[in-house]
């Protein structure tokens, strides 16, 4: 019961329009390692905007999300994204959907 609880709650994040829920959710996406969430975190990954609160200051929601698909994938990207307030990496980001429209092929 808690799982599927914490599921919706990380799913209703990642589709929020607030930066910080956006930040927050996928934070706690990659902490899952779960493969279920990359969809959502390819979805508008390219978002260059930050956090807002104190918690997600300097962090922007493309370097969340990018964090997270690393540690659900087990896959760094081409290019750094972790310095703070880096633009959004086109390269990074074709990287992960390159990635994972491949790894369900195999599927």
């Amino acid at each position: 019961m808690f799982r599927v609880i914490a599921i919706k709650k990380i799913r209703r994040l990642l589709n929020s329009n607030i930066p910080n829920e956006i930040i927050e959710g996928a934070y706690k996406a990659g902490e899952t390692a779960d493969e279920q969430y990359v969809p959502l975190l390819l979805k508008n990954a390219a978002d260059g905007r930050e956090g807002t609160s104190l918690q997600f200051a300097l962090l922007t929601v493309y370097s969340e999300k990018m964090f997270a698909l690393e540690r659900i994938l087990h896959v760094s990207p081409p290019h750094p994204f972790w310095k703070i307030k880096t633009p959004p990496d086109s390269v990074n980001i074709k990287f992960y959907s390159a990635l994972w429209q491949k790894m369900n092929r195999r599927k």
